[in-house]
């Protein structure tokens, strides 16, 4: 009941503020996670696409982003322009654009960037456009399309480790299983018989053979929404039925407002849960992202009056789904004074933090103390020539829509997923990157970092050399002392000449006998030769073939399993035994006449 109330008493109180700010209000970096732009239903069957729709959503966002953070042209999100940020041409050192290798995603991030950097020509020998397209005899090469501009987009795949920051969700099996916990709940059930007249009224004819009749119901409240949403947009029938006949009145909100209150206990709704809250695991890894980028800005400009390339970029921009904009949001306690954020967030909309600082001065302060950070929220289907909307961040009052920047530090440090390993043992994950993983070797964020100013520690790319190289001179050690005092010693074996040997068993053996184990009863197994039987001491070993080819190998040790280190894996020391064993036969006296 007083949620409306609330957001338009904060929503008038940032308006005014963004109206009254702009000569005291500098912005020194931002962070955007960015909904992508319409794409095509998830269980329409092939990868997934980017609409003719969702591009001009894109298009349009980055152009109101421009105007508020790089040139200021029109008013349209607010201006609040980031200093130094190249204004016409395209400085991929200043932006990291970042995403999965999904189709509608990567598009979505190239169509955002045509809006915010587009295409710039060369117009004349004064230097305005690209200079590259200045050739020494005085005439001008036009990029393609008029001067395109190619912004860089890093896309990764399931298989590396920087995905789980844009979507630490998928491939996490606790947190699919903790959001599961509530499709077994009295809430769910109630829900799902409440909405089955609504969910009847649906025809199947809609989903194109995409959804049965027997699925017409609140276990599918997400694919029908997805579907639905798409067709209500492109599909004329659909839509006349859906906004003309009486029958249908209100039934396409009733599967939306469904589908917000399943994806909110899915993904969000953490303060109901008593397990590790990994079912916003997503919001997790995306906390720990925002604050790593925010600390990075913050050591780099201390240092240095601009960002460096390579350390630092003011403008971080991440394109994904859903699931990770309801985790963070449910993590910052958004929902406490607002329920709208318990919606699905449509389409091209965004959650926006930005780090500025106050004053007359637009210099990056030196006291981390004058740091503050604001948190947005674009509607994607919001008017882009309304202003942003400020809202407080873990429930404070209207009015306290910015929050100093230790505080900030300090509260997402609290709610982050820090390391890699926590993930891996979090998630329980298969993820290949988890393999070998055991220790906290990769740090995302450093949550001590602006506790006393600036982190002294040294960053994970050069504790890992110091770690490794540790390591070795350790390693170095204990073999010295091994050889000095244990008696461990080398020496060259001498090697028969090959004119004494009839096949790799000697005279026992013929040359075509490669592969054939033919070795006295009680002998010592030969290198190459792996025995494996009963594991009783007083059975008799099996004998078997050595293993000549890598097929032979797999079929003889089994299926390698992930993890398993148990009797099904052998262990390689088995090997090195045999090998000792030959090695330490004494020598026998040659005779031969």
């Amino acid at each position: 009941m007083f949620a409306l109330p609330l957001t338009l008493l904060a929503s008038a109180w940032v308006v005014t503020a963004q109206d009254n700010d702009l000569d005291t209000y500098h912005p020194h970096g931002a962070f955007a996670f960015i909904r992508s732009g319409e794409r095509t239903p998830l269980i329409a069957g092939d990868g997934q696409v980017l609409t003719a729709v969702g591009a001009q959503q894109m298009y349009k966002l980055g152009q109101s982003l421009r105007a508020r953070w790089i040139d200021g042209d029109n008013a349209g999100l607010g201006v609040q322009n980031i200093a130094n940020m190249s204004v016409d041409m395209l400085n991929n050192d200043q932006i990291s654009v970042q995403t999965l290798d999904k189709q509608y995603l990567v598009s979505s991030g190239q169509a955002f960037m045509q809006g915010m950097y587009p295409p710039n020509a060369v117009g004349n020998s004064t230097g305005l456009g690209d200079s590259t397209g200045l050739l020494a005899d005085g005439t001008v090469v036009q990029a393609p399309l008029n001067g395109y501009q190619y912004a860089t987009v890093q896309s990764f795949n399931e298989f590396a480790y920087n995905s789980i920051y844009i979507d630490g969700n998928s491939n996490c099996p606790e947190a699919k299983l903790q959001s599961l916990q509530y499709t077994v709940s009295n809430d769910f059930e109630n829900t799902k018989a409440a909405s089955r007249d609504t969910y009847d009224l649906l025809q199947t004819s809609w989903f194109q053979g995409n959804l049965l009749d027997d699925q017409r119901d609140y276990d599918h409240a997400l694919e029908i929404w997805d579907y639905l949403e798409y067709q209500y947009t492109h599909n004329r029938t659909v839509y006349e039925r859906l906004t003309g006949s009486p029958v249908y009145t209100g039934v396409y909100n009733a599967t939306r407002y469904l589908a917000d209150e399943y994806a909110w206990n899915f993904w969000g709704n953490t303060g109901a849960s008593n397990s590790t809250d990994a079912q916003a695991i997503g919001g997790m890894t995306l906390a720990a992202e925002i604050l790593h980028q925010f600390q990075n800005l913050v050591a780099d400009r201390q240092n240095h009056s601009t960002s460096t390339p390579g350390v630092s970029q003011p403008i971080t921009l991440l394109f994904g789904e859903t699931d990770p904009m309801i985790n963070l949001m449910s993590l910052m306690l958004m929902d406490a004074r607002d329920k709208n954020f318990r919606a699905i967030p449509p389409y091209a909309s965004a959650i926006i933090f930005e780090l500025f600082s106050t004053g007359g001065s637009g210099t990056f302060p030196q006291s981390e103390d004058d740091l503050w950070v604001r948190f947005y929220y674009h509607n994607g289907t919001a008017d882009f020539n309304d202003q942003l909307i400020a809202f407080p961040m873990f429930n404070h009052g209207p009015s306290q829509t910015d929050m100093k920047w230790t505080d900030f530090n300090m509260m997402f440090s609290r709610v982050m997923m820090n390391t890699i390993p926590q993930w891996c043992a979090t998630c329980s994950a298969p993820s290949l990157f988890c393999t070998g993983v055991d220790s906290d070797v990769i740090i995302v964020a450093n949550p001590k970092s602006s506790a006393g100013g600036k982190s002294n520690g040294p960053s994970p790319a050069v504790a890992g050399v110091i770690g490794a190289v540790v390591t070795l001179a350790v390693a170095g050690l204990l073999f010295a002392l091994a050889m000095l005092l244990g008696g461990v010693r080398f020496h060259r074996v001498q090697r028969r000449s090959k004119s004494e040997l009839g096949g790799f068993k000697g005279s026992n053996k013929l040359a075509s006998d490669a592969d054939v184990a033919n070795f006295a009863k009680g002998g010592a197994l030969p290198a190459g030769i792996v025995s494996f039987g009963a594991t009783n001491n007083t059975d008799p070993r099996t004998r078997h073939e050595r293993v000549g080819s890598w097929e032979l190998r797999q079929k003889e040790f089994g299926k390698y399993k992930s993890g398993d280190m148990g009797e099904e894996f052998p262990s390689p020391r088995e090997s090195f035994e045999h090998i000792d064993a030959v090695a330490s036969r004494p020598v026998q006296p040659r005779e031969s006449v």
